[in-house]
């Protein structure tokens, strides 16, 4: 799921950087360099041209009622509709410097992950922050984070005790339920319809948050890395009870549900095959962190407890 190309990224800053810097100058965009300290305190009504560099933050921002004043979003950032309509400032591999300029932002929030554009969008004169959303914890402070730097402190709040209150009703059905191994898996080639690599998702990540919130424990022992690639191979020496698979616009592939479940039944003696116990959670909503992790949480309560009954 996480595919650094760290080269890349290098060769993308020095292409970039010189060319940039030039044309704001030329042009007088160039704003002056933000004072040092990002941990500054907000302006009194908050900040009024916002940059999101995440789907999450995006999604974020807009929960808070901040929708307002995002000036600009990554090209995956398509949630809400209103999101998806704001000028789009390149991707995770592909930051648009000069567009980001242009739109002359007071601030551009960015996830741990994007550390690497941080010198270059300092040196734009761009004031950055970076909001973590890696674990549940991360997420339910973001939120009242982005509400403060917004100026939308009270809705944040509210928002955020709303999801707590659905994510403590799960843990507290879940909790008396059996606690089965369970193997998530978070991105794989569908169309290949074969297990040869398989990322699934480890125990520090906000997926394997949920995952303990909704009553199953990971398959994965291994916390080193976040979301591992397995083979077949290595999947049957786990032998999960319960496999329940992210996937992203089924339709749109043209394939069903039986087609994405076959490559899982066809691993010889796998124990959540034999006992019909693999599930399919399609949407890319899911994967993705920032309010609507509520709904991913309880989705996977369903998928990992037949016995469920209906909302928490």
């Amino acid at each position: 799921m996480r595919f650094w190309v760290i080269a890349g990224v290098a060769v993308l800053l020095l292409a970039t950087s010189y060319g940039v810097r030039h044309w704001a100058q030329l042009d007088g965009a160039l704003p002056s360099p933000p004072p040092p300290g990002g941990d500054a305190a907000p302006p009194a009504d908050g900040y009024t041209r916002i940059i999101s560099l995440s789907p999450g933050l995006t999604e974020t921002l807009f929960a808070v009622g901040a929708g307002d004043r995002v000036v600009g979003v990554t090209r995956f950032c398509n949630w809400p509709a209103e999101a998806a309509a704001r000028p789009k400032v390149g991707g995770f591999l592909d930051p648009n410097y000069e567009a980001m300029v242009a739109l002359r932002p007071d601030l551009v929030v960015m996830m741990p992950s994007n550390r690497a554009h941080l010198a270059e969008l300092g040196r734009l004169g761009l004031r950055c922050r970076v909001v973590d959303q890696t674990m549940l914890d991360d997420i339910l402070d973001s939120i009242e984070t982005l509400g403060r730097l917004s100026g939308n402190s009270v809705k944040a709040a509210a928002l955020r005790a709303s999801m707590q209150q659905r994510i403590e009703a799960v843990r507290a059905k879940a909790a008396p339920l059996p606690h089965p191994r369970v193997l998530l898996s978070s991105g794989r080639d569908l169309r290949a319809k074969k297990l040869d690599e398989v990322y699934i998702v480890g125990r520090k990540t906000f997926l394997g948050d949920i995952l303990r919130i909704a009553g199953g424990e990971n398959a994965f022992p291994d916390s080193a890395v976040d979301y591992p690639a397995l083979s077949g191979e290595a999947i049957l020496r786990l032998n999960p009870d319960v496999i329940v698979e992210f996937t992203n616009g089924l339709d749109e592939l043209g394939l069903t549900r039986e087609d994405a479940v076959a490559p899982w039944r066809a691993l010889p003696g796998l124990a959540a095959a034999e006992k019909g116990r693999i599930a399919t959670l399609d949407g890319a909503h899911l994967t993705i962190p920032g309010p609507r992790v509520v709904e991913t949480l309880e989705a996977l309560a369903k998928a990992i407890h037949p016995e469920w009954d209906g909302t928490p």
